[in-house]
């Protein structure tokens, strides 16, 4: 069955020291800064993604992640999954669009380990950073760190995964 899912689409990190985190994800990681918005936040992605951001850093005063987001084939995806969510018992909550800089509503739910994940299905469209469509070199010139292609996995851990695997 088609649910409509695509793929990891963005991550919020919480730091404790926003200018040695940048450097840390732009200098170490190869990440390229996008954006920056009102509350301080910084916007990050990777070369190869068309997507505006997929990493978002927040400063505050303890590390962890606030929630990692997926991205949607369409709006109407989006409705069916909150549908599918709501039917199964989950507790969704709703976070307009705009929230995250240049991204479209999402659907944010919480499972029993305490992790938060959204859904979304709209996020501005920037291209790859550092190559032309036509003619392109194999990868963009002057990107320090490791140059990531991607954001494709995220590594959640809990004190209490018994909880979240055994029925009550």
């Amino acid at each position: 069955m088609k649910k409509g899912v695509m793929r990891p689409g963005h991550v919020q990190i919480r730091v404790l020291d926003m200018d040695e985190a940048v450097k840390h994800y732009t200098d170490l990681m190869g990440l390229i800064e996008t954006d920056r918005d009102d509350q301080g936040r910084v916007y990050l992605k990777a070369w190869t993604e068309v997507d505006k951001f997929s990493v978002v850093l927040r400063e505050a005063d303890e590390p962890g992640c606030d929630f990692m987001g997926f991205k949607v084939v369409d709006e109407a995806a989006l409705v069916q999954l909150e549908k599918d969510l709501v039917d199964f018992g989950v507790d969704v909550e709703q976070v307009p669009e705009g929230d995250l800089k240049d991204c479209g509503r999402r659907v944010r739910f919480t499972v029993p380990s305490g992790h938060a994940f959204e859904l979304y299905a709209d996020k501005l469209y920037t291209g790859k950073w550092g190559i032309n469509n036509v003619n392109p070199e194999a990868w963009p010139r002057g990107l320090d760190g490791m140059k990531p292609f991607g954001l494709i996995t995220v590594c959640f851990t809990g004190l209490n995964w018994r909880r979240c695997t055994t029925s009550s």
